[in-house]
């Protein structure tokens, strides 16, 4: 009995050890896990006595909260873009858009879609311009890609839906309109750029009221609103950017501006932290075949004034399967035999398309040769001087598209012409026939020996010398202002001149049944 008790007691005793064993492994794989403060009183418990009492742990110090940031103020929209916002996209654009979307085919109304994409990037350009100073021509480019974008694929929408014939002339309408954004890059007169793009929308726009006008009247009052925003757009553009896209010069870069919009795109206050993050992701493999993106803005209109490669990828139609020229085929149901006039009416003159916009234009190749007997001088820029020896009787000049140039003609020519050019200046000694300028603002004309006659048009800003065997030169002027002749002052050395300014202001009466034209004079 006695040695059964003592075997008993001394089981029992083993296994209280393991147990103790077990339990003091337990404490100090979660003692591993405790922050250092913790680990260093658990220490201090297990060196206590065993009656003593457990010291409390404390717990630890809390984290320090994270200062938060005070809400950035928001930044004040632009009048300009406000402007923008009220006349164009809530006034015009969005009424334009419903319009379209109660009546029109799904090929228009997704057309329509892409203008209001195209308008929404135009005010995001607008509210970069407002901000920032002006960038440099590779930064603005960039800045022009989405723009770019936007016109092809307005005009794609249009060649993809030739098929659709009831509704070709209201995708030609759009289509017609869409460059209207280029006046970006126009300057000095963006507004009647945007006149002459309205003028050529409004030509297509008239054919949709002719074929509709006893159908449909909300075709008409779709046109309306189309030609409407265009207006709209116009006066706009008289308003806030009468030369030219204007631009912040105390803004901040461009580079600053996204920077600081992507910083305080989250509104609100600070969020409670976010758990760890899971491992990141693996980059997406780049896709081997693509190409990058063909930039600059002359691709736009590359596209667009493709001419007859539009039409490359069309199938031939051979005249066995021609309704006109078979018959039989009216009479299976493919088309129907009759038409909806039987004369048609004469198709309406076509306006001729709005030039592009200068800054739009590729820059070309500058020429400085004899042709015959014509002297070619085009697209000359900061060039100072060009100089034309011994130029003979029987040769002419003609100066192109030249700009910050100065040209120097020694001997007598027949004539010289200056079109498209500014701030060129040109030197020449004797002409036979006259001295011609077109639409070449702020020249200079210098003539040492004798010219009969000196025509002006279409010029803005200019100043003529004129030698002492000069004197008798007609000066002819038509829609011009700003003009100056210098005379040689008589009895003083040569150089000495006497600026006077070609009259600008005329008076027209009636005389005897005519009408009599006098130049109006300023006294005092």
């Amino acid at each position: 009995m006695a040695s059964g008790g003592l075997h008993s007691l001394a089981t029992i005793i083993k296994r209280l050890e393991a147990t103790t064993s077990r339990l003091e492994d337990l404490a100090s794989l979660a003692t591993s896990y405790l922050p250092p403060a913790a680990q260093a009183a658990g220490a201090v418990t297990q060196g206590a006595p065993v009656n003593a009492e457990p010291t409390p742990v404390p717990p630890p110090p809390p984290p320090p909260p994270a200062p938060i940031a005070p809400p950035a103020a928001p930044a004040e929209t632009p009048r300009s873009v406000t402007a923008f916002d009220e006349q164009i996209i809530d006034g015009k654009l969005k009424p334009f858009v419903e319009l379209t979307k109660s009546f029109a085919s799904p090929s228009v109304v997704e057309q329509v879609g892409l203008v209001e994409q195209e308008f929404k990037d135009l005010r995001e350009l607008l509210l970069v311009a407002a901000s920032c100073k002006k960038p440099e021509q590779a930064e603005f480019e960039k800045l022009l890609s989405p723009l770019q974008k936007d016109i092809e694929a307005i005009t794609r929408a249009k060649e993809a839906n030739r098929k659709d014939r009831e509704w070709f002339n209201h995708l030609s309408t759009v289509a017609e309109g869409a460059p209207c954004i280029g006046w970006i890059t126009v300057s000095p007169k963006p507004g009647p750029y945007v006149a002459e793009v309205k003028d050529s929308t409004q030509f297509y726009g008239n054919r949709v009221i002719k074929e509709f006008k006893e159908k449909d009247p909300k075709h008409a009052e779709w046109v309306k609103a189309y030609i409407a925003l265009l207006e709209e757009m116009r006066k706009y553009i008289m308003e806030y950017h009468t030369t030219g896209l204007v631009w912040n010069p105390k803004g901040v870069s461009v580079d600053q501006f996204r920077a600081s919009s992507s910083a305080h795109a989250p509104a609100g206050g600070a969020p409670p932290p976010p758990p760890p993050p899971p491992p990141p992701a693996a980059p997406p493999a780049p896709v081997p075949g693509a190409a990058p993106a063909a930039g600059g803005i002359n691709a736009v209109f590359e596209q667009l004034n493709r001419g007859e490669e539009v039409t490359k990828g069309l199938r031939k139609v051979d005249k066995s399967q021609m309704t006109h020229k078979n018959p039989a085929l009216r009479a299976g149901g493919t088309v129907p035999a009759t038409t909806s006039c039987a004369f048609p009416p004469p198709a309406a003159k076509k306006p001729t398309k709005p030039s592009k916009p200068q800054a739009l234009m590729g820059k070309k190749p500058a020429k400085f040769a004899l042709e015959g007997n014509k002297w070619a001088i085009e697209y000359q820029e900061n060039q100072s001087p060009l100089t034309l020896e011994n130029v003979e009787i029987s040769q002419t000049v003609n100066l192109y598209g030249c700009k910050n140039t100065t040209v120097v003609v020694k001997g007598k020519c027949n004539a010289v012409t200056m079109v498209n050019c500014t701030k060129t200046s040109v030197l020449v000694e004797s002409v036979i026939s006259s001295v011609s300028v077109t639409n070449s603002p702020s020249f200079a004309l210098q003539i040492t020996g004798k010219a009969p006659t000196i025509q002006l048009d279409s010029t803005d800003s200019g100043q003529i010398y004129l030698s002492k065997d000069c004197l008798d030169v007609e000066i002819t002027t038509a829609k011009c202002s700003s003009i100056n002749v210098s005379l040689p002052v008589e009895g003083e050395e040569e150089g000495v001149f006497n600026e006077q300014p070609i009259p600008e202001m005329f008076r027209t009466t009636v005389v005897d049944g005519k009408l009599v034209t006098t130049a109006v004079e300023h006294a005092g």
